[in-house]
């Protein structure tokens, strides 16, 4: 008995060097991971965008949540999928892979601020900074604290 794989969907629009790493069929369609993004119900998310992707096995739905946008609003996205195959796997390796670092550092008791550096696939590294609830950032001396710690986490990389 010979095994075959199975080929990868063609899939519309893709980049220069972009390659579909896993596919997963559900209700709402496709969902493809790329070397660069994961696509899914007609919204691309790059790797970078991409803060956390948990599998809920037991309703079956592959759960994204976005890096937070200026206002510090979240895309969050729930997907239905019949059969995941390889594609949870795949989704967790890439948003791994993007990040270089994550530091949480405090800067008004156990209250601080969360930074990360994700690195895209031109090499750059994209900084995103998530505060903690109850932190002012119209207040100066946190927003400098906060400031300070960002910087810091930046040095340890750049």
């Amino acid at each position: 008995m010979k095994l075959r794989r199975r080929r990868p969907p063609a899939i519309d629009g893709l980049e220069p060097g972009e390659r579909v790493l896993a596919t997963a069929g559900g209700p709402d369609g496709d969902v493809v991971a790329t070397t660069r993004r994961l696509l899914l119900r007609g919204t691309s998310v790059e790797w970078v965008r991409v803060e956390t992707a948990a599998w809920d096995g037991d309703a079956a739905v592959l759960v994204v949540t976005e890096v937070p946008d200026s206002r510090g609003r979240r895309g969050r996205h729930r997907v239905a999928l019949e059969s995941p195959g390889r594609l949870v796997d795949v989704v967790r390796e890439q948003v791994t892979q993007s990040v270089v670092i994550s530091r949480h550092v405090a800067v008004d008791g156990r209250r601080g601020v969360r930074v990360t550096g994700r690195r895209t696939p031109a090499d750059e590294i994209v900084w995103t900074a998530a505060v903690d609830s109850g932190l002012d950032l119209r207040d100066p001396g946190t927003k400098a604290r906060v400031d300070a710690a960002v910087a810091l986490v930046r040095n340890e990389v750049e």
